[in-house]
């Protein structure tokens, strides 16, 4: 069964079909390539990130298609894979997302400190990932490091801060309904439901599900809230 009630089976299942092709396709595209030119050759480059994008939108669609948690924590390790060839700090959205699925699907800890060791060779310096980081023991870059986009994040990070839990899942209804979607209308993601072409993954809200997982907790009122991973935030259980 589906998760994102914007699209049905067919279509995830033909989205993800075509993403498998397109991965495969540049695999074997930049192997011939990396043995002509090797692998500092600018178009090996471009190829990595056009792979690592390929691998962001299947991951993304594996959950909104309704994927088996199982499956898409497998399919993890591939994704960091394709990070190292091509995440260069840039793409804060990707790092946010993968550690905060990371978080909800218990990865192991030698694919989390891959990560870290990504986020620290660019100096990405920012107190939300640091705070992701640190609930999986690993040290964060300084106490104070300011939050490089605080909108959205801001709405999201003011809870962290809260004792009481109804009031955190107050917070996190609040940045949900009104500030998660609309603080994105600067992505290419933003609206995609609306294209005739088939480019549209899915809308969620990954870190809301990590922070939610890491205090522990009652979500059942955001179980059926639209860009909330309830599934994904309760796995295993």
């Amino acid at each position: 069964m589906v998760r994102d009630p914007l699209r049905d089976e067919t279509y995830f299942k033909t989205y993800l079909e075509s993403e498998n092709d397109s991965i495969d396709e540049f695999k074997d595209l930049l192997k011939v390539i990396i043995a002509e030119r090797g692998i500092e050759d600018d178009g090996v480059q471009s190829g990595f990130i056009s792979l690592n994008t390929y691998h962001f939108n299947k991951l993304n669609a594996m959950y909104s298609g309704g994927v088996p948690l199982e499956n898409i924590r497998d399919f993890i390790s591939e994704v960091i894979d394709s990070m190292e060839n091509a995440w260069n700090g840039v793409h804060y959205l990707q790092m946010l997302w993968l550690l905060s699925i990371g978080i909800m699907l218990e990865i192991d800890d030698s694919d989390f400190v891959r990560l870290e060791k990504l986020i620290r060779t660019y100096e990405l310096k920012d107190a939300l990932i640091d705070f992701l980081l640190s609930s999986r023991g690993l040290s964060s870059n300084e106490s104070n490091c300011p939050l490089l986009h605080k909108d959205p994040y801001q709405h999201l990070f003011n809870l962290i801060y809260l004792d009481d839990q109804k009031q955190q899942i107050q917070k996190l209804q609040e940045y949900l309904e009104f500030h998660w979607y609309d603080g994105h209308e600067d992505t290419g993601w933003h609206d995609s439901h609306h294209h005739w072409d088939a480019i549209y993954t899915g809308y969620w809200s990954y870190e809301s599900g990590a922070v939610a997982k890491i205090f522990g907790l009652d979500d059942s009122s955001l179980k059926d809230l639209p860009y909330y991973p309830y599934e994904m935030v309760h796995y295993k259980e």
